[in-house]
């Protein structure tokens, strides 16, 4: 099996002899900048503006080896965190109807896009501007060329990783064509781009064909010099193609392989980041096999039950507080109130709250309810409330009712 995160590396020093070294160097210029980020969101400031600086230079160094563009995204970076008055960039931006003002990705302002949606299907309004700055995959032609463009990487001749662009068009993409509250809302709602059934069958038609036949996953492809093009097993990439299609796909036997044969190797081509479990993954992880649970045998499921066991433990013993918080992770999360979210989202998903038992198990766990109250105390205390945070309080509330 190939090693995607060696391969990665290789590539990129490939192409740029003194890689290592730079991204070593800019990783240490912007943990301190993302440390004062977060100790401003931890006053209940979300920084917006900030925020989206923030996760465009960690893009840049982890998917990109342009240093020159990461230099100037980290001064702007620096600089935006003087200013504390930011809600400007939580707004859609008029002229294009695009959200995301502080991003220069396109692919990034898709993927704010799709969360303002889910939070203005919720709130039952409407967006305020056409969506101009979908131009790029408006029509089902440009949907596939633009995907086809994107799924191989020639990191070696470009140096740049095209997986994460990849993975929030498509995730978003799903959304819009798979869930049926936010499909709606774009055919009764949204002006400047046409969700028809025609488009929706063509992303369909093309996700199956991306789908690996021997692993069941989904995956960033590279293109190697003397290796040829090698297809990876991209476990975020593969949750959410199997999570907004509410588990209608095919190879649920090779899925489950696949899924448990990653459980050691580092993320996104596992379970792990830095040496360890991470929340994130263990929420996708026991949501996959949750919706492919009645499509495996006996022995398949006591393999996946033993390692939903093995990341319950970890979370709950490795992951929190005593007083019912989540240690953030700034490597991997964006803010406080994703690691939260994760955290909460994976213990639901376990069946965690529950008063029966969920469908890993044959008991349920009488600690669950108390612990859920517990987080949402914690929460409060904390002042979090950005939009992760929110949705984590909700799921809570949910599990087991307000308990502050």
């Amino acid at each position: 099996m190939t090693d995607f995160s060696k391969l990665i590396t290789e590539q990129f020093c490939t192409f740029d002899l003194d890689y290592i070294a730079q991204q070593k160097a800019y990783a240490a210029k912007l943990s301190p900048l993302q440390e004062k980020l977060i100790a401003i969101q931890k006053t209940g400031n979300s920084m917006a503006a900030s925020d989206q600086k923030m996760i465009e230079c960690k893009w840049l160094l982890q998917y990109t080896a342009d240093w020159e563009k990461l230099e100037s995204k980290l001064d702007d970076f620096a600089s935006s965190l003087k200013n504390p008055d930011q809600t400007w960039a939580e707004k859609q931006v008029a002229t294009d109807g695009s959200w995301g003002p502080c991003y220069d990705q396109w692919f990034l302002k898709v993927d704010a896009m799709i969360d303002a949606v889910n939070t203005l299907a919720d709130a039952g309004l409407a967006p305020e501007y056409p969506f101009a700055f979908m131009a790029p995959i408006a029509t089902p032609d440009k949907m596939v060329a633009w995907l086809d463009g994107q799924k191989t990487s020639k990191i070696f001749d470009d140096g740049l990783d095209r997986r994460d662009a990849l993975g929030a068009v498509t995730a978003a993409l799903s959304q819009m064509c798979f869930k049926s509250e936010i499909r709606d809302y774009f055919k009764a709602n949204v002006k400047g781009f046409d969700l028809t059934d025609d488009y929706i069958s063509a992303y369909k038609t093309w996700l199956d064909d991306w789908q690996d036949d021997q692993s069941g996953y989904w995956g960033g492809w590279f293109d190697t010099k003397d290796q040829g093009v090698l297809k990876s097993s991209d476990l975020s990439l593969t949750f959410h193609n199997i999570s907004y299609q509410h588990g209608k796909v095919d190879l649920w036997t090779q899925i489950f392989d696949t899924t448990l044969a990653i459980r050691d190797d580092a993320y996104p081509f596992g379970w792990k980041h830095n040496g360890d479990f991470n929340n994130h993954n263990n929420y996708d992880v026991t949501k996959i096999f949750d919706l492919g649970w009645s499509k495996v045998d006996g022995t398949t499921q006591n393999a996946a039950s033993r390692d939903i066991a093995l990341v319950l433990h970890w979370c709950l013993t490795k992951s929190m507080t005593p007083d019912g918080g989540f240690i953030d992770d700034p490597t991997f999360y964006n803010s406080v109130g994703a690691a939260y979210y994760y955290g909460v989202s994976f213990l639901d998903q376990a069946g965690y709250f529950g008063k029966t038992a969920p469908f890993w198990t044959d008991k349920p766990f009488p600690d669950g309810p108390a612990l859920c109250c517990k987080i949402q105390k914690k929460i409060e205390s904390e002042g979090l409330d950005d939009d992760e945070a929110k949705a984590a309080l909700e799921k809570l509330v949910d599990a087991c009712g307000n308990c502050t």
